[in-house]
């Protein structure tokens, strides 16, 4: 596959593009969807409609996806939120289609970009989604500035803090223990240094999450601390997730 790379500005200044992208169709994606709208902050929402890991009241209604789809991108993830390498390959690919059908009905429009649930897949499911329609996948794969293939989409930082991030912390912090042991234990300060790094050296800042995770560790004011430095920066590009495919490499 061709790979997602930036090309600079005319006079060489870098490019820098912005994108969110948030997984699963949670009811709390309309309270999340509104802090991306005050800050002008596009974004991407991944629903499994039928998501199984939530009771019926937690998930986005279909009134609910309907409204969300009028002012962000809707993406697929299947149509109830299974582990796709424990499906059988069939039963995997109609998850993928079915999961696309629906949202499509819901939202009345074409559903294009997709994301493997927990980001787990195999190459059965990558050809299942070109297979379905979609353009574009996502991955849960961090730490890159460069998003690689269309079907197998990397980001930048998950708004989480992980428990494995030591090493890349220490790198980003350049070996200094304070700076590193604050990005290790604050994703906020993870994304930011993210963030300025493609200041300086252009590509695609892509902050991913979940709005229920950010509930449930009241991370709501890390969240806005993040979009409030990132937002409505000069010669910036902020867009959903479809429009990565236009930084294709001619």
């Amino acid at each position: 596959m061709t790979a997602i790379r930036t090309s600079p500005h005319p006079g060489g200044r870098p490019r820098v593009v912005v994108t969110t992208s948030w997984d699963d169709g949670h009811r709390l994606d309309s309270r999340l969807a509104e802090l991306l709208e005050k800050y002008g902050i596009a974004g991407t929402f991944y629903i499994a409609p039928h998501n199984r890991e939530f009771t019926l009241c937690d998930r986005l209604s279909p009134a609910g996806i309907r409204e969300l789809g009028e002012r962000f991108e809707i993406g697929g993830h299947t149509l109830t939120h299974q582990r796709l390498p424990r499906l059988p390959d069939k039963a995997a690919g109609e998850e993928i289609r079915a999961g696309k059908e629906e949202l499509e009905e819901t939202v009345a429009a074409s559903v294009t970009s997709f994301c493997y649930p927990r980001g787990e897949y195999t190459a059965a499911h990558i050809a299942s989604a070109r297979q379905s329609g979609f353009t574009l996948a996502r991955t849960v794969r961090r730490n890159s500035l460069v998003p690689g293939a269309p079907l197998e989409l990397d980001t930048t930082v998950n708004a989480y803090a992980h428990r494995v991030d030591g090493p890349i912390a220490l790198r980003l912090a350049r070996l200094r223990p304070s700076t590193a042991a604050k990005l290790f234990l604050q994703w906020d300060e993870l994304a930011l240094r993210w963030f300025e790094l493609c200041l300086e050296r252009g590509g695609v800042f892509h902050l991913w999450g979940h709005s229920w995770e950010i509930d449930a560790r009241s991370d709501w004011h890390r969240l806005e601390r993040v979009l409030d430095h990132i937002a409505g920066r000069p010669n910036i590009e902020y867009v959903p997730n479809r429009a990565l495919l236009g930084l294709m490499a001619s």
